[in-house]
């Protein structure tokens, strides 16, 4: 075996090794946040095998939601990572570390493949010494970069990985098209795009990234960067075709009509564009200081903001100034504007400037954009900071200091960042602290603290978790109050908590006010009222609901049992009741309860008229002949009785004959 063969190898296992250093204590965690959508509430993943049809053919919502889903513009069609998925249940089912297993490894992929890039993309810019030296550092720096961790700790993650592999392997064999003329490396590289494609849609971003990189880093490419880009631009048209097929094209006709799903609904449009470059330096912040790192920069972590904000207008400099630099170096094909290039193109389509994405920003968009960053970091401690200190020594010293600190602090900040991703309930409570103003993080913690109380028999301890819901559910609410999800939550907490009703109930009647139409909060009230002991109370919070009510027919009838049976208030029972005939005159408990209303009122010639109308439509109803018999008897008309209770006796021979009038 040859020397450099085995310090390749020898390489790659240093990065491999690394990668399990940072993200081994990932390999037990459970599923996290979209895990459920991707894997354990996939319905087509959970087919295994037989799954991956219905995988390639819908939307990669269908699984979950069972019909097309489209939360934001343009919709999701990222096949691969489910197919995946659906192999790996195939032969592990919801063995958790199987799925970080393979995430962790494909990361490590990733890397290593990263490492044979750099060395074959600057082979032509750099001696061997420093060619070896940078590929292995902007690998390393790539590989503990603590922004990543939401990719490689949340499985759901594996389409970021998945489409930067390909994007890697294709970019590979196209540069050795170029440096050998194979058109074989050619047709490889085109598939494999096309695969990082159906990875995830921010791949088509390389569209411009790979061939940009052949003109930057070749001395002769025209005819090869030409072939290339067509090629490159064919299997993407071809994607884009299948991917409309099934999900349509990158459309802005679909933006959500609430908050959580489209940040900017509340905005104006100066205020939009000014926010979103608020985000774009939170990026390049995040890229140098990743601390702290959160999953919820939804509203309103994120703040509406002015172009008057100190923070948008360093950001429009230094992008003006980072454009200024690329444009500039384009011309010069300088390295530090490739790596801006490659930055700015990778972060474009989840900029908010294209289309809305419906989040402000998410740590793992950083993902392909921060090998750009990579890129410049690297070039400059290995090759441009020696230009600064004279002195080969101090400079090595001090080189090795920087180096020996990122590495440091960006590998404890990923393993320690690791940690909150354990569970979904370790991320909340964690993250909630992180974005005190973001209503998801709040509203998710809110919610599992009180799924973990209702777990709890120590009362004590359950009063303190349910205590700790309601404070994050309250701050959820304050900061976003027409969120219905934290209401909703809040209505159950004070529920569970007190088991008093106005507190749960004006949770739930203020949903109803947003959409009166919210399933789960009409069916929480219903619940809650029904449990009620006092019936003059019952009935006032059935009248508070029955401008709400679709069943309105049914509160109506049970008002009525309540006055009548609860109160012998006759009157009201029979207004109740005869609302209720109004709107569901079919309804047989209705037929029964009004006629005895009527009865026990002395309105025999009522009750009769009612009971003859409704054995027209309930036959078979013996309850309807044994009411209208003793309404008969009650009238004197004893003969009609008599053959109304016999006809209950022939409808259901057990009835005791002897107990109605002769």
């Amino acid at each position: 075996m040859k020397l450099a063969e085995l310090t390749r190898k020898s390489t790659y296992a240093i990065l491999l090794g690394i990668t399990f250093l940072i993200y081994g204590n990932t390999l037990n965690h459970d599923f996290v946040l979209d895990d459920a959508i991707a894997i354990t509430e996939n319905t087509f993943v959970k087919n295994g095998l037989k799954g991956i049809p219905d995988l390639l053919k819908n939307e990669s919502m269908v699984g979950f939601y069972g019909s097309q889903k489209s939360l934001v513009s343009g919709g999701r069609y990222r096949p691969l990572s489910y197919v995946v998925f659906a192999i790996v249940y195939e032969f592990f089912g919801e063995n958790n570390v199987a799925y970080h297993l393979i995430a962790v490894l494909l990361y490590g992929l990733s890397v290593i493949l990263l490492y044979q890039l750099l060395m074959l993309l600057y082979k032509e810019r750099l001696n061997d010494q420093n060619l070896t030296l940078f590929a292995l550092i902007c690998s390393l720096l790539y590989l503990i970069h603590p922004t990543h961790t939401e990719v490689v700790a949340n499985i759901k993650g594996l389409d970021e990985t998945l489409a930067l592999i390909g994007l890697l392997g294709s970019w590979i064999l196209l540069l050795k098209y170029v440096d050998h003329k194979k058109i074989p490396h050619l047709i490889a590289a085109t598939v494999i795009f096309f695969l990082a494609l159906l990875s995830k849609e921010t791949a088509i971003t390389f569209l411009a990234v790979l061939p940009l990189s052949i003109y930057f880093f070749r001395v002769n490419f025209k005819k090869e960067l030409i072939t290339s880009g067509v090629a490159l631009l064919a299997i993407s048209a071809i994607w884009y075709i299948i991917r409309g097929n099934v999900v349509g094209g990158f459309t802005i006709d679909s933006v959500a009509d609430n908050l959580m799903n489209n940040p900017f609904l509340e905005a104006t449009n100066s205020e939009k564009y000014a926010t979103i470059f608020y985000t774009l330096w939170k990026y390049i912040q995040l890229l140098f200081f990743p601390h702290p790192l959160t999953f919820d920069y939804y509203p309103k972590h994120i703040p509406l903001v002015g172009f008057t904000n100190p923070v948008v207008i360093l950001s429009i400099v230094s992008y003006v100034f980072l454009g200024i630099i690329s444009i500039v170096g384009l011309v010069k094909k300088n390295i530090y504007a490739f790596g801006i290039i490659l930055y700015i193109a990778a972060l474009s389509i989840s900029s908010n400037l294209i289309f809305s994405i419906g989040v402000f920003m998410n740590e793992r968009f950083l993902f392909l954009p921060s090998l750009g960053f990579c890129i410049i970091i690297a070039y400059f401690l290995v090759i441009d900071g020696k230009k600064i200190i004279k002195s080969t020594q101090q400079y090595q010293q001090l080189f090795t200091v920087i180096l020996l600190v990122i590495i440091g602090l960006f590998g404890l900040k990923a393993i320690n960042r690791n940690k909150d991703w354990k569970n979904n309930l370790t991320l909340a409570t964690t993250d909630a602290e992180t974005s005190i103003n973001g209503a998801k993080s709040q509203t998710m913690a809110g919610g599992l603290l009180l799924e973990e109380a209702q777990k709890v028999a120590n009362p004590l301890e359950r009063k303190q978790l349910i205590d700790r819901s309601i404070m994050h559910l309250n701050r959820a609410v304050s900061i976003y109050p027409n969120y219905i999800d934290p209401k909703l939550l809040l209505g159950n907490a004070y529920w569970e908590a007190t088991k008093k009703t106005e507190p749960a109930l004006s949770q739930y009647f203020s949903i109803l006010a947003i959409n009166p139409s919210h399933g789960d909060a009409n069916q929480n009230i219903q619940v809650v009222i029904k449990q009620l002991t006092n019936p003059s109370e019952k009935i006032k919070q059935w009248e508070r609901y029955l401008p709400y009510a679709s069943n309105a027919g049914i509160i109506h009838l049970q008002m009525g049992n309540i006055y009548g049976q609860q109160l012998n208030d006759l009157p009201n029972a029979i207004l109740s009741l005869q609302k209720a005939q109004q709107l569901i005159p079919n309804n047989k408990d209705v037929l029964i309860n009004l006629s005895t209303a009527y009865a026990l009122s002395r309105q025999f010639e009522n009750s009769i008229a009612l009971l003859e109308k409704g054995i027209i439509k309930f036959p078979k109803s013996e309850q309807l002949y044994i009411n209208l018999g003793l309404a008969y008897s009650e009238i004197g008309r004893l003969e009609e009785a008599r053959a109304a209770f016999d006809q209950a006796s022939t409808i259901n021979p057990q009835l005791n004959r002897g107990q109605f009038p002769n």
